[in-house]
């Protein structure tokens, strides 16, 4: 009688505790990552009741009981719903975003509702600092302001997960200056006795763009093997009012159009110097038949711009855009992996802890090319992935750990009358 009673306070435990369970993931439904729980159950301890199975043809057992065994969690992708804001991010498959919590320890999260806080670093709702790893491309004044932008980055490679810091993004960013220097040339200018022109727009000194204006004619005097042509090239302003400059040459090629000598000086782009770069023999502009006549010029230089917006790639990175046209990588936000993610500890709010089980966290990198893998764990901005718990599987198994706590209340009641009606039978 005993066995009976013992056996069903086991199994109400044991409901409590999956009731338990099932009413935590329901209470966290509406927090963003939240990843579910799912509980198992095991016995407690059988005992043989035949020792000797020779005797019979079944081995007979009795059980003592049950008990929660494990409460892993599910690895089930949640649904992505878009947001407006940029930095509400998602991960999709594998991987875990880290944040660096007021104790200085970097615990994980699936929850990548993200912001800023007075001095522009990246924290989560609880102003965790989220991690990952900075271009070193941008100076940050002390104020705040005239922030500028140091060098372009294409890609960036996070290193070592040990090695991860804040994320500081400036909403003051200046992509600075590059003043045109070199003015490249190409085409045909063909055989016909007929002037040939561009122009192209240079990046000055100034707040304003300058205008190099080129002609070329036929000389008087042509060799006896090939042609030669006058150039003339002018800098004004960009509505042309104002010439800076003006200088003069000659452009000379050999039989077959390719050009030989170019005799142009260099100009002066508001006080700097720039060379019209015409190239030299098949590689240059040429002077032939072979083609219809055309030009075309490409210079270097940027024009100053001002940040616009940020992006988050899926890959991670964090790309700066400005309103010169250009962009960059400023940052990569780290995606966290673990050999045994099941093993991670759960702290509550969604947050999670690396142990011995989980072991350290790591990157997915590819063993020949030690380059980053991304297909695991792409990053979504203007997306926050919801709990992937199921509210209809919750529901019904609440009602089925409800009805089986019931029974084991009937049963435990039963085994206690029967002890009261042994205990108050006369001897």
């Amino acid at each position: 009688m005993t066995y009976g009673f013992y056996t069903s306070l086991s199994g109400l435990k044991t409901y409590q505790a999956g009731l338990n369970v099932w009413a935590h993931n329901l209470s966290n439904a509406n927090l963003a990552g939240y990843k579910a729980k799912r509980p198992e159950f095991a016995n407690l301890f059988t005992e043989s009741l035949n020792n000797a199975p020779s005797l019979g043809v079944v081995s007979s057992q009795k059980g003592f009981g049950s008990k929660l065994n494990v409460a892993p969690i599910t690895k089930d992708q949640g649904s992505l719903t878009t947001t407006e804001y940029t930095f509400d991010l998602a991960l999709e498959g594998n991987g875990w975003f880290g944040v660096l919590n007021e104790e200085g320890k970097v615990v994980y999260t699936r929850n990548g509702s993200f912001n800023f806080d007075r001095d522009r670093y990246l924290v989560d709702k609880r102003g965790a600092y989220v991690t990952g790893k900075m271009a070193g491309n941008i100076i940050i004044n002390q104020d705040a302001t005239h922030n500028v932008l140091t060098g372009i980055v294409k890609d960036l490679d996070p290193g070592d997960p040990t090695s991860q810091t804040k994320i500081q993004l400036p909403n003051m960013l200046t992509y600075p200056k590059q003043v045109t220097d070199k003015v490249s040339v190409s085409g045909n200018l063909g055989i016909e006795d007929t002037e040939r022109s561009f122009s192209t727009k240079l990046v000055g000194v100034g707040d304003k763009m300058n205008v190099l204006k080129v002609k070329m004619t036929k000389s008087e005097n042509q060799p006896a093997e090939g042609s030669q042509w006058n150039v003339e090239a002018v800098i004004t302003d960009e509505a042309g009012n104002v010439t800076f400059d003006k200088k003069s040459g000659t452009l000379t090629f050999d039989g077959s159009g390719r050009l030989i000598e170019s005799t142009l000086p260099q100009l002066s782009n508001d006080g700097l110097p720039i060379d019209v770069d015409f190239g030299k023999g098949s590689a240059g502009l040429q002077a032939n038949d072979s083609a219809t006549p055309s030009i075309s010029a490409s210079r270097n230089g940027i024009p100053e711009g001002q940040l616009s917006h940020y992006a988050v790639a899926k890959d991670g990175n964090v790309i700066a855009f400005f309103d010169n046209g250009y962009k960059t990588v400023v940052a990569k936000i780290a995606v966290y992996h673990f050999r045994n993610e099941q093993g991670l500890q759960d702290i509550g709010g969604s947050y999670y802890e690396a142990n011995d089980l989980s072991g350290e966290p790591l990157f997915y990198r590819d063993k020949a090319t030690g380059k980053i893998i991304t297909t695991e764990g792409l990053v979504y901005d203007h997306h926050l992935e919801e709990a992937n718990m199921n509210n209809a599987e919750a529901l019904s198994n609440l009602m089925i750990i409800q009805r089986a706590f019931d029974a084991g209340a009937r049963a435990l009641k039963a085994s206690d009358d029967m002890i009261k009606q042994a205990l108050h039978m006369d001897a």
